[in-house]
């Protein structure tokens, strides 16, 4: 019997089979990655994002079908990654325009669907590159119109535009001269594939038909094309979800275009996800923050994956499945704040303990998260003066060689994690982050929460309070004058850097007014602001000499 017609727990179905089989084959699609950048995570990348359209999708499970498809695109915006994700969600975005409103789909629908997505894919991008998953996408709509004007029968179309779509990537290296040299066809465009196949599977796996989507792809091509000293422009992947009201993605994009490259700005006019290539994500995340507030952010050093992931095809192209030795340095961070967590990721700690000036992790705490460290040598960086001497006790019980770095702020950490270096010698490192930290001065805004007289200061519940280096210094009534206040005590005729981060209480719009103050008073100085997320601290704030 053919098939006709599908509602929403078919469509959902089918999405949950294309992702399963993505997820079986990322690894071979991440291989294949050499376009845009070489970082070997397009085929990590679109599984993510495809997870996050499931899981958001389950949760409208028994809706319509128009609704459950507009769900399953908002969840795709919400998780997207990297330019592959992004576009991705942009081909959900347009079935979820088409099929708005109804509870079932035919053939002839989910045609026209496959048409939005393809043309609201390419509008999306600035400059689309042919040879790519947005060309792949395009050929396996047109496909689909062809077909349904032929035959009602959902999988016999599908089946077609999958055929067509298999064709038009083994032709993607004639296209795309980057794919011809390294010998491969274009990853995103395999990632597609993989999850229309897989979809496919999943809306006949109750009916008893055979499919066989083999197909040979050339292998990885030229080794020593591969290995080359290896150059980025814009070394940062940033992204992030941008949330406000009537929020313009042609402005966004005008301001955002001199910071980068590959930039992709999408969305509705209450939230918008951004993604763009840069070297100064401070800058990228600052310039947005005119808009909203900031959240989800990612910032991956793509030089990094990229060597990586040539290392991996040097290797004949396969994913070493036996044991790695350890890398000799990993670190342990405590830290709390989803912001703050992100940008210590970033900077290379491997684990983050939750914890800080009301919540001291235990020394078993901090153990724990050492012995999970794959690494010869672990460096702890408490993030607080209550937590040092806990942290120190780890080293007599680790089998590692534990070492604390006497960090007594969270962004003294941050600043120290700039200078790490994984391969490096225990010592020589600790020097170089020991010597970052004599100069970063360290001050934090908070409230108080009772009553007090501390360092000759008055100090009344609910009072914005400053302190500097540990110590109450100033208080008054609204944070942003304690910035001032402090910052006054910090800056000094040698100071080069102001860095804030703002906590999960405090407006973005009031943080980036604050930032732009500093500038003023401080033009010789640059200042960057970032989202930390933390709790109970409206600002975290460090200065470097």
């Amino acid at each position: 019997m053919d098939l006709v017609t599908i509602a929403g727990k078919d469509l959902l179905r089918s999405i949950k089979a294309g992702c399963i089989k993505l997820e079986h084959n990322r690894d071979r699609v991440d291989l294949l990655n050499v376009f845009p950048v070489p970082d070997g995570d397009t085929g990590t990348n679109m599984y993510l994002t495809l997870l996050s359209a499931v899981k958001e999708g389950e949760k409208n499970a028994e809706q319509p079908l128009g609704r459950l498809i507009k769900s399953i695109s908002m969840g795709s915006l919400m998780g997207a990654r990297g330019n592959s994700g992004v576009i991705l969600s942009q081909i959900f975005r347009g079935l979820a325009r088409t099929l708005e409103g109804k509870d079932q789909a035919q053939a002839s629908d989910l045609a026209q669907a496959l048409k939005a997505g393809s043309d609201t894919a390419y509008e999306a991008v600035m400059k689309p590159v042919e040879g790519t998953i947005l060309t792949v996408i395009r050929e396996v709509s047109r496909a689909c119109e062809a077909q349904a004007k032929q035959t009602e029968d959902i999988i016999s179309m599908l089946l077609e535009g999958v055929r067509c779509g298999n064709s038009t990537l083994e032709k993607t290296p004639t296209m795309l001269p980057i794919l011809r040299e390294a010998g491969v066809i274009d990853a995103g465009g395999q990632g597609l594939m993989l999850f229309l196949e897989g979809m496919i599977e999943g809306l006949v796996q109750e009916k008893d038909l055979a499919l066989d989507f083999r197909h040979e792809h050339p292998a990885i091509g030229d080794r020593e094309q591969l290995t080359d000293d290896l150059h980025l422009e814009y070394q940062y992947c940033t992204e992030l979800l941008l949330k406000g009201d009537n929020l313009d993605s042609s402005d966004i994009k005008d301001h955002l275009a001199p910071l980068g490259d590959s930039m992709l700005v999408v969305g509705e006019d209450s939230l918008v996800k951004i993604h763009i290539h840069s070297n100064h994500p401070g800058k990228v995340l600052e310039t947005c923050l005119q808009w909203g507030a900031l959240s989800d952010i990612k910032i991956n050093n793509m030089l990094e994956e990229a060597h990586e992931h040539r290392l991996n095809m040097a290797n004949g192209g396969q994913v070493s499945s036996s044991p790695t030795r350890p890398k000799k340095i990993g670190v342990v961070a405590v830290a709390t704040g989803d912001g703050i967590a992100r940008i210590l990721e970033s900077l290379g700690v491997d684990h983050i303990v939750p914890g800080g000036q009301t919540m001291n992790p235990s020394t078993e705490d901090l153990l724990q998260a050492c012995q999970g460290v794959d690494a010869e040598n672990v460096i702890i960086l408490p993030n607080n003066s209550n937590v040092i001497m806990a942290a120190q006790q780890v080293g007599q019980l680790s089998g590692q060689r534990a070492t604390v770095l006497p960090t007594h702020s969270v962004v003294q950490g941050i600043s120290a994690m700039v200078a790490f270096e994984p391969q490096g010698e225990l010592d020589q490192v600790m020097a170089v982050m020991g010597e970052i930290l004599q100069n970063v001065k360290y001050g934090e805004v908070t409230h108080a929460v009772r009553d007090s007289n501390m360092n000759g200061l008055d100090i009344h519940s609910g009072d914005a309070i400053g302190l500097v280096g540990g110590v109450i210094t100033t208080t008054g009534s609204g944070a942003e004058i304690i910035v001032e206040e402090i910052l006054k005590q910090m800056v000094q005729e040698n100071s080069e850097l102001i860095t804030i981060f703002y906590g999960q209480d405090t407006a973005p719009e009031m943080a980036g007014k604050v930032a732009e103050l500093i500038k003023n008073q401080y033009p010789q100085c640059e200042v960057e602001l970032h989202y930390g997320g933390q709790p109970y601290y409206t600002y975290l704030i460090s200065v470097e000499d």
